[in-house]
């Protein structure tokens, strides 16, 4: 952190003298994600200042820059760049990256960009923008090792030596003669048996692939869980058409979370790289609104409670404690729930164990707790013995009923194919709190006014 640092007030230093020589040369130095980090804390302008310099004077740092900023922001550097100037930045970079960027362009920019490239380059991203978004075949590259069964090894590890084009050779993939994938085999084991050995003899036939249309979280999952380097990817006539790499995958993992992250705080990613006031809150309204209507039905359940809380206004003096109880273990049944299934701790048929565990967690807790509430009521407030227990088993509801809504709306969103993610605040929050109030008036006030 002391390092970005350093480099931000280096960039703006150069940057107001004018010294571009010196920050061009500062700049060609340092890591591109040591870069993305420092250009994140740059203003706009010093932003799009610095990059100029970097793809005017080193394209490599540039397109490397590039490839490690948030897609936001890259789209600041290159707006108003003209296409020219974007595709030679866009040069020597991978296909499936190249694809990513292309296809945040504008759609009259985007045919300009592909008719600058070369010509097989930009046939291999016309072929991966074929593919919808956040799927395998819209991440995958085309530049892997491939050999047909027969080939000796000392032939195949020939062609790992002149295979200078693939991406990251972490495995050799076996081919029959129909293009079909029937093997693969570690750098390793091609190093470790005699030259004159088949491919078909010491290949394993046991291949974890995904097909094209296989959502992108999906592969992270299966490379996740086989500890995969790479994972090939095939057609419905499992003929092989490109591999994911390792990189890829820990940036659609990143990718993932964050979304999730930012859905269970009920805003967007997009929210992370706007700058207009007005467009951020935008994207919180409808998040808010489920929390706003809540909050109107709560309002109106007071209300009605209202004669009994004239007459036991000590009642009021429990509901945040009930409410926030209640919130916080709904929202970690919900959190627990929600990043299981997103990582795919959690299956499907787990799910039942895991709601009744996380309501095993919330009774034992709601006890605790409720006992301490019903305890603490007495001296504070003046309350019998009877009326204590009331309020704590109000708690003990309230927390029980928490949990399982929090573990269980998650699974419902799934199975309608919504994303688990936005079952936590404010639903959850909103729906606990709607469910608290019941259980604490139907209990507490039954015991304080004789209802």
């Amino acid at each position: 952190m002391k390092d970005v640092t350093f480099l931000v007030e280096s960039v703006k230093k150069l940057l107001r003298r004018g010294a571009t020589t010196h920050l061009l040369n500062m700049l060609t130095k340092v890591r591109p994600q040591d870069l993305a980090e420092a250009f994140k804390t740059l203003d706009e302008s010093e932003r799009n200042a610095a990059f100029r310099i970097l793809a005017d004077g080193h394209l490599p740092t540039a397109a490397g820059l590039v490839q490690e900023i948030h897609p936001t922001l890259r789209a600041d550097l290159l707006r108003g760049m003209e296409p020219e100037a974007v595709a030679r930045v866009l040069h020597g970079l991978s296909d499936d990256d190249i694809a990513g960027i292309v296809a945040e362009r504008p759609d009259e920019e985007r045919e300009r960009l592909l008719s600058l490239m070369q010509r097989d380059a930009s046939k291999e991203v016309q072929d991966l923008l074929e593919y919808d978004e956040e799927t395998a075949g819209r991440i995958m590259t085309k530049r892997y090792v491939a050999l047909p069964e027969e080939t000796l090894v000392q032939e195949a590890i020939g062609a790992v030596q002149k295979a200078q084009a693939a991406e990251m050779v972490f495995y050799v993939y076996v081919v029959d003669d129909h293009a079909r994938l029937s093997g693969v085999m570690s750098l390793r084991r091609l190093l470790t048996v005699p030259p004159g050995t088949p491919l078909r003899e010491i290949m394993s036939t046991d291949v974890i692939s995904v097909k094209a249309e296989t959502d992108q979280e999906e592969v992270a999952r299966i490379a996740s869980r086989y500890d995969l380097l790479s994972v090939p990817v095939v057609d419905a006539d499992n003929v092989l058409v490109g591999i994911i790499t390792i990189d890829d995958i820990v940036d659609v993992m990143r990718e993932e979370a964050t979304e999730d992250f930012y859905k269970l705080a009920g805003t967007s990613d997009e929210e992370r790289g706007l700058r207009s006031t007005l467009g951020a809150a935008r994207i919180r309204l409808p998040w808010l609104f489920a929390a706003f209507a809540g909050g109107l039905l709560a309002a109106l359940l007071i209300k009605a409670y209202a004669p009994l809380l004239g007459r036991a206004t000590v009642l009021a003096c429990f509901i945040p404690v009930v409410l926030g109880m209640g919130g916080n273990i709904g929202t970690q049944a919900a959190t627990i729930m929600v990043r299981g299934l997103a990582t795919g701790r959690i299956t499907v048929l787990q799910t039942g164990q895991v709601i009744f565990k996380e309501i095993r967690i919330a009774l034992l807790l709601g006890l605790i707790y409720g006992s301490l509430l019903g305890l603490a009521a007495v001296p504070i407030v003046g309350m019998g013995i009877a009326a204590g227990v009331a309020i704590g088993m109000s708690l003990l509801a309230s927390m029980t009923m928490a949990a399982m809504v929090g573990s269980t709306l998650p699974v419902l969103l799934k199975t309608m194919h919504v994303d688990p993610a936005v079952a936590t605040s404010p639903f959850v929050t909103t729906a606990v709190d709607l469910l608290g109030l019941l259980a604490f008036f139907g209990l507490a006030s039954r015991q304080l006014v004789g209802g």
